[in-house]
């Protein structure tokens, strides 16, 4: 197991889990990445044994990790690296390798602890984590562990890249089934590039569909994120410019097989269309 932990001003921090990898801490408990807690709210019926389920969340995910320096000599430098790098104002990404695949959550600190060592012991110390979205995610954004990507889609050709999944090529048949081999359903960002007039484009999914009412010149930029319930036009919030018909909660690419297709009332030729997406974990 390695972790690696990048704060949001993108500094880092490594923990091993072998004497024989180059972090500087060793990694000697950890608990969280592979379990999670469904809460259930029911209601007890009338007339019948039992209960009826009225909602579900999945709780947000806790990470515990203890870890040791591993030279001793070192303790006191690490300790104070330590000490300014977890830092409760800070948001966190944490990457954690198990047999040979990576994956990322987001995370902030809940409890630190490094306390002061005697000189002849290792310093050690002791991080909870709360994860608010309880998911891991594929395809870290640092690592180029291409060949551990496996299939993805495009409209036609199949890319992989390090954020998810891209679309490169115009695809005459405007429409593409894609392959969720993740553990929970997740949602896609797209992006549409118009070359010429595009009048208002749409994304359809799974008989629901995102529609732009809006024309779109060369050198426009769409972004629609159904992560987020956001879409942008060339950096500014558009939303207001959506299709009333339109439902974001309706773009899910659920487990197994979906169909994504794009079009436009005029000019859909003109769009150049890429989607992103992450495989989601309930554990590592």
């Amino acid at each position: 197991m390695y972790i690696k932990i990048i704060r949001q001003d993108q500094k880092q921090f490594e923990l091993g889990g072998s004497i024989r990898d180059d972090a500087d801490w060793g990694v000697t408990k950890i608990s969280g990445i592979g379990e999670y807690r469904n809460v259930l709210d029911t209601v007890i019926p009338a007339v019948r044994d039992g209960v009826d389920i009225t909602h579900e969340r999945v709780e947000a995910r806790h990470i515990d990790i203890t870890a040791s320096v591993k030279r001793r000599r070192e303790g006191a430098t690490e300790r104070r690296r330590a000490l300014s790098f977890f830092n409760p104002k800070y948001d966190y990404t944490v990457y954690i390798t198990k047999d040979d695949e990576t994956r990322w959550i987001p995370a902030r600190i809940e409890q630190f602890q490094c306390p002061e060592q005697k000189a002849e012991n290792h310093v050690s110390l002791i991080l909870s984590l709360i994860c608010p979205d309880p998911f891991f995610y594929s395809l870290d954004n640092y690592g180029k562990n291409i060949a551990a990507i496996t299939g993805c889609f495009g409209f036609p050709y199949i890319s992989p890249i390090s954020k998810g999944f891209r679309v490169g090529v115009y695809n005459f048949a405007k429409q593409v089934e894609i392959e969720n081999l993740g553990d929970v359903s997740t949602y896609a960002k797209v992006i549409i590039k118009a070359d010429g007039i595009v009048v208002n484009p749409k994304i359809m999914q799974n008989g629901e569909f995102i529609r732009l009412i809006d024309q779109l010149s060369a050198g426009d930029e769409v972004e629609i994120d159904m992560v987020n319930n956001t879409v942008k036009k060339n950096g500014n919030n558009c939303i207001a410019k959506i299709d009333r018909r339109s439902s974001f909660s309706g773009m899910e690419i659920r487990m197994g097989n979906n169909e994504i297709a794009f079009d436009a009332d005029n000019g859909d030729t003109n769009m150049t269309v890429t989607v992103y997406y992450y495989h989601r974990y309930t554990g590592v």
